[in-house]
């Protein structure tokens, strides 16, 4: 069971589970084909060199290990009433927001995020409180999720059914 799924309180309900883009996995795993690949090369064209091809297995399988095992201990999610971004596995980080505390969200995607679909979010809560995401697959729909249950944690009307068009007239709100 995820931290986030064990933490949940009684009537808390998780609505949205961010992940990590595809490129983290990529670098990953291009490391790990890169350590083998060249191993296998010294081993079979330097055989005098074991020691050059074992140095260069184990630095691509450290390599991999650096890049997933933070994707593999690193959870963010939205509730109904928090956002919560933990880091670790055994010494755990966790950053964790009352949705009513939040005044801010700043997104911030560069070109290649922009193309690629990353990007990273800063939530700023009132007083001090900040949480800075990394960068992760479709922040916007993260975004969202996260205004959404901004809204109702706050009793934020729903949106209209039908909203206005070429200056029309507004439609009554039910409520």
């Amino acid at each position: 069971m995820s931290y986030i799924e064990s933490s949940l309180g009684e009537n808390e309900v998780l609505q949205y589970r961010a992940r990590f883009h595809w490129f983290y996995h990529a670098v990953a795993w291009g490391a790990l084909g890169i350590g083998v690949i060249t191993a296998l090369v010294v081993l079979i064209f330097g055989g005098e060199y074991i020691w050059l091809s074992l140095l260069a297995l184990v630095a691509g399988v450290a390599l991999w290990l650096m890049v997933m095992v933070p994707i593999w201990t690193t959870e963010i999610g939205v509730t109904n009433q928090r956002i919560i971004y933990k880091r670790g596995l055994v010494q755990r980080d966790t950053n964790e927001l009352q949705l009513r505390s939040i005044e801010e969200v700043r997104f911030e995607q560069d070109v290649l995020g922009r193309i690629f679909g990353y990007g990273k979010l800063e939530i700023h809560g009132t007083g001090d409180d900040a949480i800075f995401l990394p960068a992760i697959a479709d922040p916007l729909e993260l975004r969202a999720a996260l205004q959404g249950a901004v809204g109702n944690a706050q009793g934020d009307p729903p949106p209209l059914k039908h909203p206005p068009q070429n200056g029309g007239p507004v439609e009554a709100r039910t409520a």
